[in-house]
């Protein structure tokens, strides 16, 4: 395990270490082309459009796992790094400036979008898995509803079960002022893997409240509730952490769809307009 965690982190740095050495070479060969007068930004623009095109390329090859392509992994690693070193001649091709003009800020603002979710995406796939394995097997996300239900129904039954074998209403109770508002309750926008989020914590703390009035078939019963109550909040956990990695594609992917569009659009104008490439 340590060895196969070593060759993965040289193999990182390795990564690290050619990306940095192709951006110093290529602020260089900017540097040499503007001295010369040559028209750096034409080449830089078709060196961009180009590792944006083979980025895009990623996403086809997910999508095609079948073919002889390398590995996916490998892929992953090319499009991560890649992406920096566009990030880089993205800077490059600006000169470190704001555009001026409405449609190459909106061909800026979609470029700076896209590497934004990008660097989203690769914490949340980095982060977020890490996490969810704290809360349980993973689950697949259309499997999650069925579950929900599932944990519902249960804790019906035990607190059924505590109406039908005890002479106390203190469960029934607690199920109705409490805890059936926090298992028909849905998640929020960003998950809890310490068990501080407020509605699991105020659930579980009105329980343990009740404890010095239950007998001794409500403490078994209570057990139980807590079992599914813990159940619960890895359950929305998953949902929570599964439907980030799920949705940020909604975004990165349809701006890396438009800044093709737009990319191809401003180097056709450049051509057209330019004597020097």
């Amino acid at each position: 395990m340590d060895k196969a965690l070593t060759r993965f982190e040289r193999r990182r740095v390795a990564w690290a270490l050619v990306c940095a050495a192709l951006a110093f070479a290529l602020a260089l060969a900017v540097t040499v082309l503007r001295t010369a007068l040559r028209p750096s930004a034409l080449y830089t623009g078709a060196l961009l459009y180009a590792l944006v095109v083979g980025l895009a390329l990623f996403n086809g090859r997910k999508k095609l796992p079948f073919l002889p392509l390398a590995k996916a992994s490998t892929w992953l690693q090319v499009h991560i790094y890649a992406g920096w070193l566009a990030v880089v001649v993205f800077l490059l091709h600006t000169g470190f400036r704001w555009p001026k003009g409405p449609f190459l800020q909106v061909l800026a603002a979609v470029f700076v979008l896209v590497a934004a979710s990008g660097v989203v995406g690769l914490v949340l796939t980095r982060w977020l898995p890490q996490l969810l394995a704290r809360s349980g097997e993973p689950l697949t996300y259309e499997r999650i509803p069925e579950i929900r239900a599932e944990i519902r129904t249960r804790i019906e039954e035990l607190v059924t079960l505590a109406d039908r074998e005890t002479e106390s209403s203190t469960l029934g109770d607690f199920y109705l002022k409490h805890l059936m508002v926090y298992v028909a309750a849905n998640p929020g926008f960003w998950p809890s893997f310490d068990g501080q989020d407020r509605p699991y914590r105020r659930t579980v703390e009105e329980l343990a409240t009740l404890e010095r009035y239950f007998n001794v078939r409500e403490r078994e019963l209570a057990a139980g509730l807590r079992e599914w109550i813990e159940a619960k909040r890895n359950l929305d956990n998953q949902m929570v952490a599964q439907r980030l990695l799920k949705y940020w594609l909604f975004v990165h992917i349809p701006a890396s769809a438009a800044l093709l569009f737009l990319g191809l659009a401003h180097g056709v104008i450049a051509l057209r307009y330019s004597s020097g490439f």
